[in-house]
């Protein structure tokens, strides 16, 4: 009995394959780089008897050039499987054949609103499509979709190759914010109180104030916080998560060379599924840090097995990423006297309940 005909790999496929695994693998190498050797602390002083401000205090490399370069080379790897699998699309069914002109005018079109569709819709080479092929990728186009990350990074990658380098940074995780665990009183017993960060609330920066807790009650003492951070990337609106950036580029790429092969949406279906898990997962986190949510904790806990997720797809090894679970502890920060970094007018903790972090992380110092 003979075995089932091997699928012809796309020209693209091999391409691709590399664009998803070295994506997978720069967001699992940035958690581990931040988790290892990068802390941010928020450095409290008092400003009056019921109000602290905080500035960050910055331990380890904030961003590696090298970090920078290699989100460049998969945004130029993304665009690269798009305009490829336009051109090996077009040129295969094209009837009759492109101009040589038309061939060097070709790449995959993204359209930020209908007028822009409708321009490029009318090009030689998009003529070349079905009828199917157009109205399926009119549907992933960022003005029908009302997702603004495909834009974005095509406006990204563009700026990048044409006109300037582009810029990461670290940044306050928004999904993570800060809890004031050592506050005392604590917010939950301070009557009225109010968090206010900076606005715009800016890339992290040592010894840059970024928020201030005030309260109705007398503040007694308030410690060094945990601070969690994330890397972005600059785009038009600000700063935007490269995780969730990266995971809608994926499947965004993933639907529009189906749609330009042959129609099979498994891959992109997979990834989807994929990312939804992680998402799933980090708002869990979520739920169980900042508001102590039970349910959320058991699905937390449950999903660290990885039970529900889909590992291989098309010989694609979908490993289990690592995400943000919030800030570790680092052995190496144990060494560091955060309250002795503190100027003459910040408040000493007044007990040491106050640092706890500070003696969990002595607790586990490397002798």
């Amino acid at each position: 009995m003979s075995s089932p005909p091997t699928p012809t790999l796309p020209v693209w496929g091999a391409r691709f394959a590399r664009l998803v695994q070295e994506s997978f693998d720069f967001l699992g190498s940035q958690s581990d780089r931040s988790n290892e050797h990068l802390v941010v602390r928020a450095i409290p002083r008092s400003d009056g008897r019921h109000r602290v401000v905080y500035r960050y205090g910055v331990l380890g490399e904030l961003l590696p050039f090298d970090v920078i370069e290699d989100f460049r080379d998969i945004l130029a790897r993304g665009r690269s499987v798009l305009d490829i699998a336009m051109f090996d699309a077009v040129t295969r069914q094209a009837s009759p054949p492109l101009t040589a002109r038309q061939e060097r005018s070709t790449y995959f079109p993204i359209a930020a609103t209908e007028a822009d569709w409708n321009s490029l819709a009318g090009q030689p080479y998009m003529k070349a499509l079905t009828a199917d092929q157009l109205k399926n990728l009119e549907k992933l186009q960022p003005f029908v979709t009302g997702s603004g990350t495909l834009s974005e990074f095509a406006k990204v990658h563009n700026d990048d190759k044409h006109q300037a380098p582009l810029r990461l940074a670290v940044v306050p995780d928004a999904e993570f914010v800060m809890i004031f665990d050592h506050l005392f009183p604590p917010p939950a017993s301070a009557g009225e109180c109010w968090v206010d960060w900076v606005a715009p609330l800016a890339p992290v920066e040592n010894g840059k104030d970024f928020v201030e807790y005030r309260s109705t009650e007398v503040i007694a003492g308030a410690a060094v916080e945990d601070v969690p951070v994330a890397l972005a990337v600059e785009v038009s609106s600000g700063w935007r998560d490269v995780q969730h950036f990266l995971w809608e580029v994926l499947e965004f790429i993933s639907r529009a060379t189906a749609v330009l092969h042959d129609g099979d949406m498994k891959l992109a279906d997979a990834l989807r599924d994929y990312f939804a898990f992680r998402r799933d997962e980090l708002e869990a986190f979520r739920k169980m840090l900042v508001e102590h949510d039970a349910a959320s904790e058991a699905q937390w806990l449950t999903s660290r097995g990885g039970s529900a997720v889909p590992h291989d797809v098309d010989g694609i090894h979908l490993h289990p990423m690592a995400t943000r679970p919030g800030v570790p502890v680092h052995s190496f920060a144990a060494t560091v006297d955060w309250p002795a970094l503190l100027s003459g007018d910040d408040l000493p903790p007044s007990s040491a309940k106050l640092v706890p972090w500070l003696q969990v992380e002595r607790s586990n110092r490397l002798d």
